[in-house]
Formats: structure tokens, C-alpha cells, sequence
């Protein structure tokens, strides 16, 4: 068993299932970077509830993480060549594309700087409000 994190976009939207025993599952595809080597497909299915739903509210494009037991293999392509396939059993599903903030209402079009000082409230010297500032003889000045 291989447990592992990867983290790639979803290539559609994921699909709910239901087995046989009337218990409902999920199942996905994801796309994967691998460095300069391209991307990979994983093959993705949540059996636990709390994955189940957190991959079915996602959609293809979305950028995710997913933890679980992955499963590698190889196959061979129409033409002949080797591919890597991924099967991946996830327990844990993440959002990795973060959410917009929410900007609070001014009433005014302009939002004030970070410091919550404007620039006419700096002084022209900003070391003059350091402490002993006064004190120090900057290069023989």
C-alpha cells in the first residue's frame, strides 16, 4: 500500500455513483504535473462520506489535493508506447484554489493603504520617529 498526496486539477466533473450494496461513492479523473516530464491521469473514487461530498461539490477545472492509497501500474497506449496509470482510493479531499476575499463596504471607491497611514501622514525622514533618532549622527552629518 502506497498511501500518497497529489495535488492536479480535476479533467471533469466527478460522477456519484452507488454499489451494490446501495452505498454511494464518487469517482473522478484528475490530471497531475510531473515536472518537465508532462502530466499524468489519475483515476480517482471516495468511498467515505465526508470525501464523497467534498468531491462531488467540485467541478472539472477545479485545483485540488487528494490523499489516499494509490495504486501504479503501466499501459500501453494504440501505438505502442508505455504509459503510467494512477489509481487513487481517496480518504481526504481539498480545495487548493483559494477563495476570493470579501472586501468590506467604505462607502468610498478607495480603499486605504494597509498601514492605515496615508502617505501625507508619513514624515519626509522615517527615521525621525525612531527613538534616539535625533540622537545618532548618520555619516559624520
Amino acid at each position: 500500500m502506497i498511501r500518497a498526496l497529489i495535488v492536479g486539477e480535476l479533467r471533469d466533473d466527478p460522477q456519484e455513483r452507488t454499489a451494490k450494496n446501495g452505498t454511494p461513492y464518487a469517482t473522478a479523473r484528475a490530471s497531475v504535473p510531473m515536472g518537465d516530464a508532462g502530466r499524468v491521469s489519475c483515476s480517482v473514487v471516495a468511498f467515505n462520506e465526508t470525501a464523497v461530498t467534498r468531491l462531488l461539490q467540485m467541478r472539472a477545472g477545479a485545483s485540488v489535493a487528494l490523499a489516499g492509497t494509490l495504486k501504479v501500474a503501466i499501459w500501453q497506449d494504440r501505438d505502442g508506447n508505455h504509459r503510467p496509470a494512477l489509481d487513487l482510493v481517496v480518504d481526504e479531499v481539498a480545495s487548493t484554489t483559494p477563495k476570493p476575499k470579501k472586501r468590506k463596504s467604505t462607502g468610498t471607491s478607495e480603499q486605504p493603504p494597509a498601514s492605515g497611514r496615508g502617505p501625507s501622514d508619513l514624515p519626509d525622514d522615517p527615521f525621525t520617529d525612531l527613538p534616539g533618532a535625533g540622537d545618532l549622527d548618520w555619516m559624520g552629518a
